[in-house]
């Protein structure tokens, strides 16, 4: 499932100037957050606030409902709604749900609601969608960019508006739906690293776990994965000690040998390569606490 850290939550709200060059989309709001309370509840004929602004709003976890008219949606894990303020709806977190976790952004501007128009007619109010899409992945890159660097300028603000708005158009005409299922071979191999990553594994120890041969089995995993067995594994490592260095006080020769290094030296090294900081540097930055993708060149 598609998380980010429970302790990492932040929300969001830009009030730029009004730049004519920009206002055919900005973003006016965006964050993570977990509700636990009945109390949320928003109406989108009373948000005076938020006129003619546009949300969408993605559940990691838990689930919350919204009701237009006569119908009432539950949007669960996996699943949005979208809608315009103001409009005839209201969302809430209902009292059988213990908690609603979600990433959200709001966008204002003339293509923005064009956008918004043209989704509602395709899908409704509630969209269903893969947690490895594309357009989740840029939902949530959007927020690390504006945990980390900030969206500080409204020409940066449309810019992501924009970039977001196209992944919605591309999700709509169905361009980023994943294209292949994985082979059940190269799924147990990644079963296999996820349950040994901490022990010194080989390839041909994964190769021979998925009954094939070394050659064949490195090409296969690299057709579907677009990376080879080692580098995933390696980001896979590099993901778990990216969690350890931000949640505990272990030292670095501890996180080496939970993450398959004997070696805590060249651990240090192989993190420095991947994630362009030294572990120590990494545990220290806060803002790297959201960090949860490794893009291996």
């Amino acid at each position: 499932m598609f998380s980010l850290p429970d302790d990492t939550h932040h929300s969001f709200v830009y009030y730029h100037s009004k730049e004519p060059l920009t206002e055919a989309a900005r973003i006016v709001s965006i964050g993570f957050e977990k509700r636990t309370s009945t109390d949320y509840y928003w109406d989108g004929r009373m948000r005076k606030n938020d006129l003619n602004t546009y949300i969408f709003q993605y559940t990691l976890n838990g689930y919350g409902k919204i009701q237009a008219g006569e119908q009432t949606l539950t949007i669960r894990p996996g699943e949005a709604f979208i809608v315009k303020v103001p409009s005839g709806h209201c969302y809430y977190l209902p009292e059988e749900s213990p908690e609603w976790e979600f990433l959200f952004i709001t966008l204002e501007g003339s293509k923005a609601e064009e956008c918004w128009d043209y989704l509602i007619d395709q899908f409704g109010l509630r969209i269903t969608l893969e947690d490895a899409s594309p357009l989740i992945f840029l939902l949530q890159k959007i927020y690390q960019f504006a945990v980390k660097e900030g969206i500080e300028d409204t020409f940066t603000s449309s810019a992501r508006a924009y970039e977001f708005m196209m992944a919605l158009y591309r999700f709509a005409k169905g361009l980023d739906h994943v294209k292949t299922e994985i082979p059940e071979d190269i799924r147990t191999a990644i079963q296999f690293m996820a349950a040994h990553y901490h022990e010194p594994l080989s390839l041909d120890e994964i190769a021979d776990h998925a009954r094939l041969s070394k050659y064949y089995f490195t090409n296969k995993f690299q057709k579907h994965m677009k990376t080879t067995p080692i580098q995933f594994l390696t980001k896979m490592r590099m993901q778990k000690a990216m969690e350890l260095l931000t949640t505990t006080n272990k030292t670095l020769h501890e996180i080496a040998v939970e993450t398959g290094y004997d070696n805590s030296n060249y651990f240090s090294k192989v993190f420095k390569k991947m994630i362009g900081m030294s572990a120590d540097s990494f545990r220290k930055d806060k803002k790297m606490m959201d960090l949860q993708h490794v893009i291996i060149d």
